[in-house]
């Protein structure tokens, strides 16, 4: 993995030298509970300074994860769909939002799922974002979301538009540590290196819509492997000249198109 790190550490060095600052923000799926690999997730998020939002599952979200993130300032809750259960039949790829349900049906998810989350955090703790499960969803429900009050959408990879739908934000992850298909979480590091590359290159050649890079972590189910990369991905980024790592609020303004106004969010407090 040193040729990836050095990579990658050169082509920060390449934004360093033409002004530019890299812009990453930290995701973590499926919290519900408040749990040793939690813990784990907050020491990294403490050691490194990089804001944290855990994308939160409503319908199984325990009043122990609530109580153990009172004490943890600058962490952001963000609602990730409402149980987590798929609903796609194949061949469609899972997803708990697809085509086959009813809009209603969606939409009564996302409300309930919502007012779960809302009795559970305070107000400046829970953001209007929303994580669909396996980072997709029927997209005839976008449209609909901003007059639910939700500011953003987030998927996985480049988004190519700042709008997902109008007046809700497409900010997505890019970076995911984990060999979801298989067992080899060290190539999957490797490639998150690579992958991490190429998006910068492409934003700084003007190829790809500038947005924020996106780190996708799941606490609940990393090996050691997964842990140490990213413990060394966060460290490695913080302490370089050209990386500034993002809140939710910070990271909703990059890469606003002209004359648009980024949907305002409470900070984490």
């Amino acid at each position: 993995m040193t040729v990836g790190w050095q990579a990658l550490e050169d082509e920060l060095d390449r934004w360093a030298s033409e002004g530019r600052t890299a812009c990453f923000w930290w995701r973590d799926d499926d919290a519900v509970a408040a749990t040793p690999a939690l813990d784990r997730l907050l020491g990294l998020h403490r050691s490194s300074g990089a804001p944290l939002a855990l994308a939160i599952i409503p319908a199984q979200a325990e009043s122990s994860l609530a109580g153990r993130l009172k004490s943890e300032p600058g962490i952001a809750a963000l609602q990730h769909g409402y149980a987590h259960h798929n609903h796609a039949g194949p061949p469609e790829k899972k997803s708990e939002f697809p085509h086959k349900r009813s809009l209603s049906e969606r939409l009564a998810d996302l409300r309930t799922g919502h007012d779960r989350l809302r009795s559970l955090f305070a107000p400046g703790q829970l953001l209007p974002v929303f994580v669909p499960p396996w980072n997709r969803m029927a997209p005839d429900c976008l449209p609909v979301m901003p007059g639910l009050g939700y500011a953003a959408v987030s998927a996985f990879q480049p988004r190519v538009s700042y709008w997902a739908a109008p007046g809700l934000v497409a900010l997505n992850t890019h970076i995911d540590p984990i060999d979801w298909h298989g067992h080899d979480n060290a190539a999957a590091a490797e490639r998150s290196l690579a992958v991490s590359c190429a998006h910068l290159r492409a934003m700084r050649a003007g190829e790809q819509h500038l947005q924020p890079l996106g780190l996708l972590t799941h606490h609940l189910r990393h090996d050691e492997t997964v842990w140490a990369f990213a413990a060394a991905f966060l460290s490695r980024t913080a302490a370089h000249a050209a990386v500034h790592w993002l809140d939710v609020g910070a990271a909703l303004k990059i890469g606003a198109p002209g004359g648009s106004v980024a949907p305002s969010v409470t900070p984490a407090s």
